[in-house]
């Protein structure tokens, strides 16, 4: 007979078992699932990083702040995946617990609160990441941290340039480069991948407007003096209704509006992006965009050729 009754909130540790009213032998059923060693939580509850990071903390010594791709993760930032949860300290503790991972540091914590928990600070846990992360991924990360409000570029950039802990340099470069208005990891990439190669900046989240200003279409790169939009497309646009919104929109700022587009998929950024840069690059020369004669290869280390393809 199925359980009815609603879930226990949150994990919580086994030894209290009993005080929640759950019996050593529900304890052990299909019912719990355990999230770290001596911690359990009712097989409803989703397995989310709130609820492991809850867990984490149920076990961790004083002082604990979740940290890193945990703290990343917390603050609605997207960073690749990593298995661990994240906690840091300000002092040499020991905490060995699987599926945890701490890290020792002298500077100070930057703490703020989140679903309740220890977290570092969105600008802290960028910098953490520099000693981590690849240049793309950093600013991506920026990117989307700004995007949910949690700090501002300039916040990142004043953070990175007083930053006593290491990679300062990566940290800085990498803030430097964080924008507002970014939707999306792969436009992230593609304008890094654009700026990297040594072409001009493309202006980000471009407003169209009608002629009592309300917004009309959003570019999501381009120039709007050239009128070049520039526009990835994810899996999302393989949508039949979507594509179908998209190519009307398209074909409406070409014709009215004398727009040129540029499209770009994930095989053209994350497999051919040289054959992609020189379409790019051919497409502004075209429409009088001053382009460098040779295209920088500050690019290549960022980002995969797939030779195969090429």
């Amino acid at each position: 007979m199925p359980d009815t009754s609603p879930p226990l909130p949150g994990p919580f540790l086994r030894a209290e078992a009993k005080n929640l009213g759950v019996s050593d032998r529900r304890l052990r059923s299909p019912d719990f699932r355990t999230v770290f060693t001596g911690v359990v939580v009712d097989a409803r509850i989703p397995d989310t990083v709130v609820v492991r990071s809850r867990a984490a903390m149920l076990v961790c010594p004083e002082g604990g702040v979740l940290s890193h791709w945990t703290a990343a993760r917390l603050w609605g930032g997207v960073v690749p995946d990593n298995e661990w949860i994240h906690v840091a300290f300000m002092r040499d503790v020991r905490f060995r617990v699987s599926g945890a991972k701490p890290h020792r540091f002298r500077h100070r914590l930057d703490i703020r609160f989140r679903h309740g928990l220890p977290v570092t600070s969105p600008a802290q846990t960028f910098c953490h990441l520099a000693r981590h992360l690849g240049l793309v991924d950093l600013v991506a990360l920026g990117d989307r941290l700004v995007k949910k409000g949690r700090c501002t570029p300039d916040d990142l950039i004043a953070y990175a340039q007083n930053w006593p802990g290491q990679c300062r340099v990566e940290a800085l470069s990498a803030a430097k480069l964080v924008r507002k208005g970014v939707d999306s990891v792969p436009e992230s990439a593609l304008r890094l991948l654009m700026v990297l190669a040594g072409l001009r900046e493309p202006e980000v989240n471009i407003r169209l407007r009608d002629v009592e200003g309300n917004v009309r279409f959003r570019i999501e790169l381009g120039y709007e003096d050239a009128l070049l939009a520039i526009e990835y497309d994810g899996r999302w646009h393989e949508e039949p209704a979507q594509k179908a919104h998209d190519e009307e929109r398209r074909s409406g700022l070409n014709e009215r509006d004398g727009w040129t587009f540029v499209i770009v998929t994930a095989d053209d950024l994350y497999g051919l992006p040289e054959q992609l840069l020189e379409r790019i690059r051919s497409a502004m020369e075209s429409l009088g965009i001053p382009v460098p004669a040779v295209l920088s290869d500050g690019w290549r280390r960022h980002f995969r050729v797939d030779t195969a393809a090429a």
